[in-house]
């Protein structure tokens, strides 16, 4: 029995379904130590005695090499914050550092997980029994007042059981609707992808339903930079597995979807709106009003002011009722308001790290805790040789896939590989404004499915 298959079911499910409830609290830093931080760390504790016990063999994975240049960038960037600049706490420096290796380490735990081509069945289901929990509890927040366990800010973060409003959006189990956006992008283009090359009729039902019921939640998300990652994502997919004819209903469904949805709908107007150069009015013509005749008149005679008797007021008791904390943001004040912070403050923030050390870095986290672009994040904190190591992996995805396009029969997993593809696409465009590889719950799901994608390519590849 493979006990890393029922480990990564279990994370599957786990991961996307447990609300992120803080169990201890880390001085200087908002981020909290959760039950999935123990979790994980318990599966790395697992796997790290099987690596022993078979003498390492993650050694002899070609991958391997191209994380262990990524982790050398990070361990110079952290060193150099440490020792010389000295500007950012020990404590966070290492608690980011750690943070990244917990992430990745869900790669090769998966890659343990999956032996042959058959193993995919069972990734695929237990992603859409995720799915369903994750739809239930946001459909459930929004209709029947579930609890959102939100990381948005500080106070949120100390684990406040919170209730939508009125112009709050879905979170789901995440902390915030940012993420889970992320999170269905990627989920939805495997779903999608899957669709017109699966035969068996009823797992082609079921995932179509599934896939109309989370994408209805990833516009109620109204996060505009998933919607457009997971359209452009979707439609490469669709392109590369050569199934022409459904880039069209999908493309109509995003599309309507943008109308149909009044928050998404609001939020896109309000970026046109910002992004739209405005026409310059022409200077008004000056107007000479006559200076009307001044006329003297003389001061009549004042009578004295007469005393006020005050009586102190009888005190009257006035019930209110109930006030709300907080009122409606305008759609336009808050897409200026997020264009603001990233433009302003997070993204030159970057980019004075980066330029302070343009080889290494300011160390993990010496940045704040959001930048909301991970590319100028991975600039600022691990410096040019950071940045080029880490996307030499999903380089090195595409490298090994893309000629797969050109053959002219390909089998069910062929194109499984392509259409993750667009799934790693997708996450890429998401990192242009959303942190999505430090987002804890969508970067486990991401190195999970770029697990799958890699063990797709060896599979293939060997012609199991």
């Amino acid at each position: 029995m493979n006990i890393f298959r029922i480990i990564l079911a279990t994370l599957i499910l786990f991961i996307p379904l447990y609300p992120k409830f803080p169990l201890a609290n880390f001085t200087g830093i908002y981020v909290a130590l959760r039950l999935d931080d123990i979790v994980i760390a318990t599966v790395i504790f697992i796997w790290l005695i099987w690596q022993i016990k078979n003498h390492f063999p993650v050694v002899k994975q070609k991958i391997t090499f191209l994380f262990l240049a990524y982790l050398i960038a990070i361990t110079i960037s952290t060193i150099i914050a440490i020792f010389i600049y000295q500007t950012t706490p020990i404590n966070i420096l290492l608690l980011h550092f750690f943070r990244r290796l917990e992430y990745i380490s869900l790669f090769f735990i998966t890659l343990n997980s999956i032996q042959s081509k058959k193993d995919f069945k069972y990734i695929y289901i237990f992603l859409l029994i995720s799915l369903v929990g994750v739809a239930i509890y946001g459909y459930g927040q929004q209709y029947f007042h579930f609890p959102i366990v939100s990381t948005m800010n500080e106070e949120f973060s100390r684990g406040q059981l919170l209730q939508m409003d009125v112009w709050t959006r879905i979170s789901s189990t995440f902390a915030g609707h940012y993420d889970l956006a992320a999170f269905l992008s990627l989920i939805l283009i495997v779903i999608m992808g899957v669709i017109p090359i699966i035969k068996n009729k009823i797992y082609k039902l079921i995932s179509l339903i599934m896939f109309l019921v989370g994408f209805n939640l990833l516009t109620q998300t109204a996060s505009r930079v998933s919607i457009f990652a997971f359209w452009g994502g979707v439609v490469l997919s669709l392109f590369l597995i050569k199934k022409y004819f459904w880039i069209i209903p999908v493309t109509i469904l995003v599309v309507t979807s943008m109308f149909t949805s009044t928050d998404l709908n609001q939020r896109l107007i309000a970026t046109l709106s910002i992004i739209k150069p405005k026409t310059p009015t022409a200077a008004p013509i000056p107007t000479i009003i006559p200076v009307p005749t001044i006329k003297v008149v003389t001061a009549a005679k004042i009578s004295p002011i007469p005393t006020i008797k005050y009586v102190k007021p009888t005190p009257t008791i006035v019930r209110h009722g109930p006030i709300e904390e907080f009122q409606p943001i305008d759609s336009d004040v808050g897409v200026a308001r997020s264009g603001e912070i990233r433009f302003n403050v997070e993204w030159p923030r970057a980019i004075n790290a980066f330029r302070k050390n343009m080889y290494f870095g300011t160390g993990l986290g010496s940045i704040s805790l959001a930048t909301d672009n991970d590319y100028l994040r991975l600039l600022g904190e691990s410096g040019l040789l950071g940045l080029l190591t880490f996307m030499f992996i999903p380089f090195y995805f595409i490298y090994k896939t893309i000629r797969l396009f050109f053959k002219k029969d390909s089998d069910f997993f062929v194109k499984l590989q392509l259409i993750f593809i667009g799934v790693m696409l997708s996450a890429l465009a998401n990192a242009i404004f959303i942190d999505i590889f430090e987002a804890s719950k969508v970067a486990y799901t991401f190195w999970i499915l770029m697990a799958v994608f890699y063990r797709l390519i060896e599979l293939n590849s060997s012609k199991k």
